[in-house]
């Protein structure tokens, strides 16, 4: 149990903010900003303050719930200190959000278009750093036919990928100085090209592998 009396603080500090700010908040909450800070979707209070305490303690409640599914391992990630750290980064991000729509509404200006893109790189790096750390599971890292097939090709891959995910948190503070526009591009041509790396490099690895057994 003790286990989970962080994340529990974090969700109680949470609705503790929402419920002290609550009677000063406007009628619509804003939800989602575009690439330039402004405004895209926004919901009523009621139905904002749902949507943004049930995320964040939904994806605790998988965080939990999911490992014991994997047939591989069961129950080994939770008792893993990476996917332990990988859970709180994660929940900081989705408080970080929830205090974000907060101040937003009561109008106070964060500059959503370089403090989101700085909080997600954040992320990154940390997921990256503890990547490499985590046994071969059918959950968390990078998970190919080759790297669940080898646990000396996962660890190569996953330390590679260790590598990449910092490299790609490092280039989300970069984009709040970049054209708008062009950091779109960059993200996505940034995740696939990460995702195409790996994925070659496990088959690679394992072929190697396999080469070596038969020789």
């Amino acid at each position: 149990m003790y286990k989970h009396l962080g994340a529990i603080a974090l969700i109680i500090a949470t609705l503790g903010m929402w419920l002290i700010s609550y009677p000063y908040l406007p009628n619509d909450l804003p939800m989602h900003w575009g690439t330039d800070g402004s405004v895209t979707w926004s919901a009523p209070k009621s139905i904002g303050v749902l949507i943004n305490m049930g995320l964040l303690i939904l994806i605790y409640v998988m965080f939990v719930w999911i490992p014991k599914l994997d047939p591989k391992r069961k129950g080994y990630l939770l008792q893993s200190r990476a996917y332990r750290v990988v859970i709180y980064a994660t929940m900081l991000l989705l408080v970080f959000v929830n205090v974000l729509v907060v101040v937003q509404s009561l109008g106070m200006d964060w500059n959503v278009e370089i403090i989101v893109p700085l909080a997600v790189g954040a992320l990154f790096i940390v997921m990256g750093n503890y990547m490499q750390a985590v046994k071969s599971n059918w959950l968390m890292g990078i998970r190919t036919p080759w790297t669940l097939s080898s646990e000396k090709v996962w660890q190569k891959t996953n330390r590679l990928g260790s590598r990449l995910f910092i490299l790609a948190g490092l280039s989300f503070f970069i984009i709040p100085f970049i054209d708008l526009n062009i950091a779109v591009y960059f993200i996505i041509i940034g995740a696939l090209l990460i995702a195409l790396i790996l994925t070659v490099y496990s088959y690679v690895i394992y072929r190697q592998e396999q080469k070596e057994e038969y020789q």
